[in-house]
């Protein structure tokens, strides 16, 4: 049996060398959504990360973004934090949506016992809410005699991103009050002395360019929730300055652990960036770990076969806007088990992509983790186009392929990259495909069909598919679904999972956008950008 301990570094000493207060090595990543498949690379590069820090005069942390879990199994996600602080060695972590699935409870069950410290300054919390005991405003870390101050933000959609239940108790405030607070926190600290400041953010890219241009005092933002991959410095892109005119760099490490990160600052006596280094690292292993599987196994225990995967693709590097076999199965599943019509899914819902080998049931609720519940019901033919369509035009105009593609069973389209549908087509039982006007789709048209309670929305990502009919739930998600599929299924014991084309992207011409990114280390001498 693999013994885990042997490989954590949980036992790390404190800072005792000497640093210069000058020189600060941060290692960073975001939005890893409790993909524990991808981690073998994080964990082993993380770990030589401190290893190295150990005989470096820089000061050094260990950052998180937020969104290290995704779903609302608290012990998956307590599992997690082990991760984060007895292997990946994380000092302080931003609060994403995803830490939230579980609930302000759920969030604090899994976070017991742990001593990660978590910020979020914009958090509002009600009375006697469990999350209080974990989460503080700002933080303070003291190396070499610096004191280096801590601030983050969660996700100012939370309301919108998470379902209600899991949002009771915490408020978040809105970009103003975000950055109020924030500026009021970083005042705070400069009246403890603390003249570096660190801001771990959760809020988007665009966000954390208004908060560093409009206030003083932060220094680096270390982010995350629209999955960017912010390689480099470039002057005006990631390197903004802050209403002082005082430098400021943000990062961002795209999602799933396919990326980390690691900045090199050296500061002036004032505590103002001078120069920065920012290098973003693809992961270098992402196969499966026999020691975390072993660590899982001890945590949450072992998991019951289903079946063996033979051919599976990996997830799509940005799987809102790609079609993936993975998920074509688990839609398939929704379809056949609850016995409609048609099935859909949001892309973006689904994390993980099993890898080939000996399939679990943890693997398939690690792949569909949000517990949502599916329902059955009846939707128009207009319903089902104008929600396709919608989502496509915004996905496409967002850079980040927000909010994702639907992917279906029960039909196939066409779709270019300027978010055009160009074709559909209903699957006939005998699969035959039937064409559906886009143009001028019925409402007298409908199709009995299941999608999850929070694709059914009316204030959500998709609100074309908020109920116009009677609707059957059940108190299960895709997961089980596919569990129960697949274990049915003739060849389960040798299973290929390909992609059909049933959903099919062509380009369309559209801008062409420059590449701005700079791996240099860059002198920050130069006068503001225009």
């Amino acid at each position: 049996m693999i013994n885990p301990i042997a490989y954590s570094f949980n036992n790390f000493k404190a800072m005792t060398k000497p640093v210069n207060p000058n020189k600060m090595s941060i290692y960073y990543y975001n939005d890893t959504h409790g993909d524990t498949d991808r981690l073998a690379g994080i964990l082993s590069s993380a770990k030589a990360f401190k290893e190295k820090m150990e005989t470096s005069d820089s000061i050094s942390f260990t950052l998180s973004a937020g969104d290290n879990c995704s779903g609302a199994n608290e012990a998956k996600n307590s599992f997690f934090f082990n991760l984060m602080q007895n292997y990946m060695g994380v000092d302080i972590s931003a609060i994403g949506n995803h830490e939230c699935d579980a609930g302000a409870q759920g969030f604090s069950n899994a976070a017991k016992g742990k001593n990660i410290n978590f910020v979020a300054t914009n958090i509002k919390l009600s009375a006697d809410n469990p999350m209080d005991e974990f989460v503080k405003k700002s933080i303070i870390k003291e190396q070499g005699g610096e004191k280096i101050g801590f601030i983050g933000t969660m996700p100012l959609d939370l309301k919108t991103v998470l379902k209600e239940d899991a949002t009771k108790g915490i408020e978040v405030m809105d970009e103003k009050e975000t950055l109020e607070a924030i500026q009021a926190e970083i005042n705070n600290l400069k009246s403890k002395g603390v003249d570096k400041i660190i801001l771990l953010s959760h809020v988007g890219f665009d966000v954390d360019k208004n908060l560093a241009q409009n206030t003083d005092g932060i220094d680096i933002i270390i982010g995350g929730h629209t999955h960017n991959l912010v390689k480099g410095v470039e002057q005006g892109e990631n390197l903004v300055y802050s209403k002082s005119n005082e430098p400021v760099l943000i990062t961002q490490a795209g999602e799933n652990a396919r990326y980390y990160g690691i900045v090199d600052v050296e500061f002036n006596d004032n505590g103002v960036l001078e120069k920065v280094n920012n290098a973003v690292i693809e992961n270098p292993n992402t196969k499966k770990s026999p020691v975390i599987e072993e660590i899982k196994a001890q945590e949450v225990g072992k998991s019951p076969y289903v079946a063996t995967l033979i051919e599976n693709a990996p997830l799509p590097e940005n799987r809102r806007i790609t079609p993936c076999a993975w998920t074509e199965l688990l839609v398939d599943a929704v379809k056949s088990e609850l016995d409609v019509d048609i099935a859909l899914v949001n892309s973006a819902n689904i994390r993980k992509s099993p890898q080939p080998g000996a399939l679990t049931e943890r693997d398939i609720e690690e792949s569909a983790p949000m517990k949502n519940n599916l329902l059955k019901t009846r939707i128009t033919q207009k319903q089902l186009v104008d929600g396709i369509k919608a989502a496509a035009k915004q996905t496409f105009e967002n850079f980040d392929g927000y909010p994702g593609l639907i992917q279906a069973s029960g039909i196939t389209y066409k779709v270019d990259t300027n978010g055009n549908i160009l074709e559909m087509n209903f699957i006939e039982k005998d699969g035959s495909k039937t064409p559906i006007d886009i143009n001028n789709p019925k409402e007298d048209i409908t199709y009995s069909a299941a999608y999850d309670n929070f694709f059914s929305r009316a204030d959500g990502e998709t609100p074309e598919f908020a109920l116009k009919f009677e609707a059957q739930e059940f108190d299960y998600d895709k997961d089980t679904a596919a569990i129960n599929y697949i274990s049915k299924l003739p060849n389960k014991d040798n299973l290929k999972v390909v992609d059909d084309g049933r959903l099919e992207v062509v380009q369309a011409p559209k801008a062409q956008q420059s590449d701005n990114i700079s791996q240099k280390f860059l002198s920050l001498t130069s006068p503001k950008a225009a």
